[in-house]
């Protein structure tokens, strides 16, 4: 990975992963490769996620437990005539945040740490509240019922790509062509660029 790009900051690469409503699961049997997208949650340095007992995805896992998961938050669209004079197509492109694991997948039984893991997802998805916890014995069927997957993290990556690596003249072009676009995403993008380019 380009240097300009990595970041190893645990507190960082939590935060987008805390953030995400959903990331991508990669699954592979023999020679078939399946993507699924997943609503999810980290505790700890592992992420959980929950869904059938009896589906694709839990087929696969119990065939190769091996398995990838990312999640990627998107920031400005950089058109090319933001960066480049020359007509081509070639340096449109996107800023983002991504996260990218490799791990092993396990099927969790214990009932606590099922539950555990479901009020977890609950509370990011649900900070409200407004429900029994899962520690009440009115959901046991339900748990019972629910199959609830741990990803031990094995290898992880962060990446954020918000022109680091560019030349003054064009991150300031691109800057100045996303103040004039001037939406809300453009507006935060900057201050990601601006931040980034001088951590770098």
């Amino acid at each position: 990975m380009n240097p300009y790009f990595e970041i190893t900051d645990d507190a960082i690469i939590h935060d987008i992963l805390d953030n995400a409503e959903y990331g991508t699961l990669a699954l592979t049997d023999g020679d078939t490769p399946y993507a699924v997208s997943v609503n999810f949650v980290r505790i700890g340095d592992e992420l959980y996620f929950h869904g059938a007992l009896k589906n694709k995805k839990m087929k696969m896992i119990e065939q190769n437990p091996r398995v990838s998961f990312s999640v990627v938050e998107n920031y400005a669209i950089i058109d090319s005539d933001f960066s480049s004079d020359e007509g081509l197509a070639c340096p449109a492109t996107q800023f983002f945040k991504s996260v990218s694991i490799e791990g092993v997948a396990t099927r969790i039984e214990d009932r606590d740490e099922k539950a555990a893991a479901l009020e977890a997802l609950m509370h990011k998805l649900q900070p409200k509240g407004g429900y029994a916890p899962l520690t009440d014995t009115a959901y046991d069927k339900a748990l019972r019922a629910t199959a609830v997957v741990k990803i031990e993290v094995a290898h992880r990556t962060c990446k954020f790509k918000f022109g680091q690596h560019l030349s003054q003249e064009r991150f300031d072009r691109i800057i100045a062509h996303l103040h004039k676009r001037s939406t809300p995403l453009d507006h935060e993008t900057i201050t990601i660029m601006q931040n980034q380019r001088r951590q770098s």
